[in-house]
């Protein structure tokens, strides 16, 4: 394990001299147990292992349960989680806390590749990894203003500290989604680059309008008409999407 690096944007201390920042590793443990957290998700150390594995190789991590187990061990040292008689992993108040941090310079990495320097949304969660552990709270301010004030990342997840909640209260994934009536997209999954270049064409992402078309369980596939296409979506990625109801009556449309 690397060793502490000094933080800034902990909302500890100073901004230049502030408490002692975790290891990218361990930053990026915090990330994925945050989002879980965020869906009311509590792992065991196999599914966070299987989590982890959605991450850029680039990050470095080991994904082997033994690596993640005993990584697992040691953020229970640092009191950042708790595991329980359930072998379920839990972020404990500080934890969160760090969660919160790294997912806060996560997402406004996000907004910085893909708003300040024009690159594709299927590019920006690879590349806010490569930015995101180096962000100081100055460095974060000054992104915040510049990029007017986000509360939610480009894929849809709040940004903590702006008061945006973990989901709408009248959300639902689209796979609990009514044939024939109206959503608004809410959030998308953002780790899988190719999937991602299919809903950015097919205009299946935030706050983009959609119709269900059709719903068929038995077959696995539903369809959805979104302001560009009709387009298929399988049921497992229809799981990672969230929608809200339409406040409008018009229905989306595709030719």
């Amino acid at each position: 394990m690397a060793p502490a690096r000094k933080q800034a944007g902990s909302g500890h201390g100073d901004s230049s001299d502030g408490d002692l920042r975790l290891s990218p590793g361990t930053e990026n443990y915090l990330l994925c147990l945050y989002k879980l957290w965020e869906d009311d998700e509590n792992p065991t150390v196999t599914q966070l292992t299987d989590t982890l594995r959605q991450l850029p190789q680039t990050e470095g991590l080991g994904t082997s349960v033994p690596s993640v187990a005993g990584m697992i061990r040691r953020m229970q040292r640092q009191s950042l989680v708790d595991v329980g008689p359930d072998k379920r992993i839990r972020l404990t108040k500080q934890g969160l806390e760090g969660g919160e941090d790294i997912a806060r310079r996560h997402r406004l990495a996000e907004w910085l590749v893909v708003k300040l320097l024009g690159m594709d949304l299927h590019q920006a969660h690879n590349e806010a990894h490569r930015l995101e552990h180096g962000m100081s709270q100055d460095f974060q301010e000054k992104l915040m203003e510049r990029l007017g004030y986000p509360k939610r990342s480009p894929f849809g997840r709040p940004i903590p500290g702006t008061g945006e909640p973990k989901k709408p209260a009248d959300a639902l994934t689209l796979d609990a989604a009514r044939p024939g009536e109206t959503y608004v997209v809410d959030r998308v999954p953002e780790e899988d680059s190719q999937l991602l270049r299919f809903l950015v064409d097919s205009m299946l992402i935030p706050d983009q309008t959609i119709t269900v078309a059709e719903a068929t369980p038995y077959l696995g596939v539903m369809e959805v008409a979104t302001q560009r296409d009709r387009v298929s979506i399988g049921y497992n990625v229809a799981r990672q999407i969230v929608v809200r109801p339409h406040a409008g009556d018009a229905p989306a449309s595709a030719e």
